[in-house]
C-alpha cells in the first residue's frame, strides 16, 4: 500500500487582472499556502490554473525546502506570446513536467496566450500524473482520454471558472465516473474584491476531488455500492467539494488501490450483477 497525501489548494488571487499577476501579486501568498500544505503533511500540493503565474524560482525553492511535489500555474514565454502551463516541481526543487493548455479561451488569447498541442503523463517517484487544464478538461475529451490511455494514476484539473462555478463539481464527478480515475479539480477561489475586468462579477470556488473506492473487482464494487455509508445513492464519502472561498483539502490516495480499481463499468458482468439484473 502506497498512500500519498495531496493538498488541493483553492487559492484566492489578489490580482485584479493579468497585468497584476505578471507583476507577481500572488507569489507571496502562494508560498504561504505551501507552508500550510507542508504542515498538514502533503506530499504534493496542487494550485489552480494561472496561479501564481510567475515566481518559478521561489516556488522551486519552497518545494525543495519542504521536500514536496508542487503543481503550479506558470507562464511559459514572454508577456506578448506565452503558454498557459501547469508545471510539476520535484522535491529537489526542479521542474520535471510542463503541461500546456491546448484550448485557451478568447480572453486568454487576447492576453497573449498561444495554444499548446500535446498532452503528457508525467512519471514521478510517487505516481504517474496527468494534467488537463481548465477548458481542456471540461469541454474536450482528448486530454483526459490520453491521460488514461497513458496510465495516469491521477488526473489534475487546475482551473479558473469565471462563471457557473457551482457546476464545476458535476463536471469533475462526470469525468471521474466516465474514466474511473482519481481526479483533483482545483479551481481558483471566488475573490472578495471585484476584478478590473468589469464584464463579470467575482466568481469561483467549488473545487472537487473524486477518488474511487479501494476495490479490486466488480463483485467488491457491487458490495461497496450496497453497503457504503450514506446509502447506495450517497456520494459524500467519495466526492468531496469545497465552498466558494479560499480553502485547502488534503486527501489520502492509495496509488496501489487506484491501479487495481476495475472501473465503474465493464463489459465483463459479474455473476452478482447478472443476478441483480
Amino acid at each position: 500500500m502506497r498512500k500519498i497525501k495531496i493538498a488541493a489548494i483553492q487559492a484566492m488571487s489578489v490580482a485584479g487582472d493579468f497585468a497584476e499577476k505578471w507583476q507577481g501579486a500572488d507569489v507571496k501568498h502562494a508560498l504561504e499556502l505551501l507552508d500550510e500544505a507542508a504542515a498538514k503533511g502533503a506530499d504534493l500540493a496542487c494550485f489552480p490554473e494561472l496561479y501564481p503565474l510567475v515566481g518559478k524560482e521561489q516556488l522551486c525553492e519552497k518545494a525543495k525546502q519542504h521536500g514536496m511535489h508542487v503543481i503550479a500555474g506558470l507562464a511559459d514565454g514572454p508577456r506578448e506570446r506565452w503558454y498557459n502551463t501547469s508545471v510539476i516541481i520535484s522535491p529537489a526543487g526542479k521542474i520535471v513536467g510542463r503541461q500546456t493548455k491546448n484550448y485557451p479561451t478568447a480572453g486568454e488569447i487576447d492576453n497573449g496566450v498561444v495554444p499548446g498541442d500535446t498532452f503528457e503523463v508525467f512519471e514521478t517517484d510517487i505516481g504517474r500524473f496527468g494534467i488537463v487544464i481548465c477548458a481542456d478538461f471540461a469541454f474536450f475529451n482528448d486530454g483526459v482520454g490520453k491521460s488514461r490511455t497513458d496510465n495516469a494514476d491521477i488526473i489534475f484539473n487546475p482551473a479558473v471558472w469565471f462563471a457557473l462555478a457551482e457546476a464545476y463539481p458535476h463536471v469533475v464527478a462526470g469525468r471521474h465516473l466516465e474514466y474511473s480515475a482519481p481526479i483533483f479539480g482545483v479551481n481558483l477561489a471566488r475573490p472578495t474584491k471585484k476584478r478590473n475586468d468589469t464584464r463579470f462579477p467575482p466568481a469561483g470556488g467549488h473545487s472537487t476531488v473524486c477518488i474511487p473506492p479501494a476495490v479490486t473487482d466488480l463483485d467488491e464494487l457491487w458490495n461497496w455500492f450496497c453497503t457504503k455509508p450514506g446509502g447506495i445513492d450517497g456520494t459524500a464519502d467519495f466526492i468531496r467539494s469545497m465552498g466558494p472561498g479560499e480553502e485547502m483539502m488534503v486527501v489520502d490516495v492509495d496509488i496501489d488501490a487506484v491501479r487495481r480499481f476495475p472501473g465503474y463499468f465493464s463489459t465483463r458482468t459479474s455473476e452478482r450483477g447478472k443476478a441483480a439484473a
